[in-house]
């Protein structure tokens, strides 16, 4: 019977209603595109008791708190907090710009979407988390000998990454806001799981000997959550 802040998400790809709970976006729930706003009010009576935990546990029931985006305000990038400039675009360009220029983000953008940057900032984001975890993966898999199937990245709303049973590895692109060593310790954790899809002693002891020093890496991203969103 407590209020609850919701945003609903329709999905062309989606073909089951879902509901996720992060700190950045709150509850959202994805809907296919046909659906009706029925089908969501149906799903939230059904998962109230689920919800209730999720919202109180990530402090979301008054919706996820809303960072204002202007020159001046700090995202971190690869563990270091850049300072964003917020410039128009020349001409006749309508596609925003983001590049990493000494210790700062230049973000460029059409007049229109200067009073909302955030598109361009994750799309920005995406395309060097794509990147750079690709190339640790490829590069720790051939270090330590593993075999990874395909490399996902995107979005992850409850954990940074996961590895199927069919040997692809998943990864939340807003890891390359954390240290490159922070990366590293994820995605060893995650090549761990091709040998044991568990988290038994086996799988502990081969972590160790992949990442000695990942509690004290993974520790940086329960202590950094907040910050790493945009």
């Amino acid at each position: 019977n407590k209020p609850v802040h919701y945003q609903v998400r329709r999905s062309r790809r989606a073909r089951s209603l879902s509901l996720h709970v992060s700190h950045h976006k709150g509850l959202e729930v994805v809907l296919p595109w046909r659906w009706t706003l029925t089908d969501v009010d149906r799903a939230l009576d059904e998962h109230a008791d689920w919800i209730d935990r999720q919202v109180d546990q990530y402090d979301v029931r008054r919706g996820p708190a809303v960072r204002e985006l202007t020159t001046g305000h700090r995202v971190l990038v690869f563990g270091e907090p850049c300072a964003l400039r917020l410039e128009a675009l020349d001409g006749s360009r309508r596609r925003g710009r983001v590049s990493a220029e000494n210790g700062s983000l230049r973000v460029r953008l059409a007049p229109e979407d200067r009073l909302d940057p955030r598109p361009a900032l994750e799309l920005w984001l995406r395309k060097l988390a794509r990147t750079h975890l690709k190339a640790r993966v490829r590069d720790l898999s051939a270090a330590h000998g593993f075999s990874p199937g395909k490399v996902i990245v995107g979005e992850r709303t409850t954990r940074w990454g996961s590895c199927s049973s069919r040997g692809n590895l998943s990864f939340c692109y807003r890891l390359v806001m954390a240290p490159p060593a922070v990366i590293d310790a994820v995605v060893c954790h995650e090549l761990c799981h091709l040998t044991h899809l568990n988290h038994g002693p086996r799988f502990h002891a081969l972590q160790d000997r992949t990442c000695p020093d990942h509690r004290r890496l993974m520790a940086w991203l329960r202590e950094h959550h907040d910050e790493m969103v945009i």
